[in-house]
């Protein structure tokens, strides 16, 4: 009985060390070259990059199937905003999952049109504010702009205007 029990307890214990390094493990990227290395491969990683304003975390979750185009999955993570507007603070925590091509290595964020997920849709409404406030400041200018047309009205022919 003692010796079926012992040979049960190490069954699970195998079984489940197995799921976790199958579907739970990413194993942890120190720099830049593994983490490139990772992702040009689509081999499940994770890495955070910090450059001098936002600190990232990817995930690179593996290989996956859009439109019979096979792609790499990435879990994008704004962990922290450590420079700029107020306003961009509401990005901190917001996740998207972002689709590269396989063997290409580039920021996953780069292609916000092949993203999907809060962070995607908080980051187009702080541009879409960004390009609103744009827009009253110069709206004077923008009109101006708009009614005259090259070559007729700023030029007409014999004092005419």
């Amino acid at each position: 009985m003692k010796k079926s029990f012992v040979i049960f307890i190490v069954l699970v214990f195998v079984v489940s060390v197995s799921i976790y390094l199958t579907f739970l493990y990413y194993p942890k990227c120190k720099d830049l070259v593994c983490w490139n290395a990772k992702l040009e491969a689509c081999s499940r990683a994770t890495f955070i990059y910090e450059p001098v304003d936002v600190t990232w975390e990817y995930t690179i979750l593996g290989e996956d199937n859009i439109d019979g185009d096979k792609k790499c999955k990435v879990k994008v993570l704004a962990i922290d905003i450590k420079r700029g507007l107020k306003k961009t603070e509401v990005l901190e925590g917001k996740d998207m999952i972002c689709y590269t091509n396989l063997g290409i290595v580039k920021a996953p964020e780069s292609n916000p049109s092949a993203c999907q997920g809060r962070l995607k849709e908080e980051m187009q409404s702080l541009i879409i504010d960004k390009l609103h406030e744009y827009i009253i400041q110069n709206l004077g200018e923008i009109s101006k702009e708009a009614i005259e047309i090259e070559g007729v009205t700023k030029s007409a022919p014999n004092g005419l205007s």
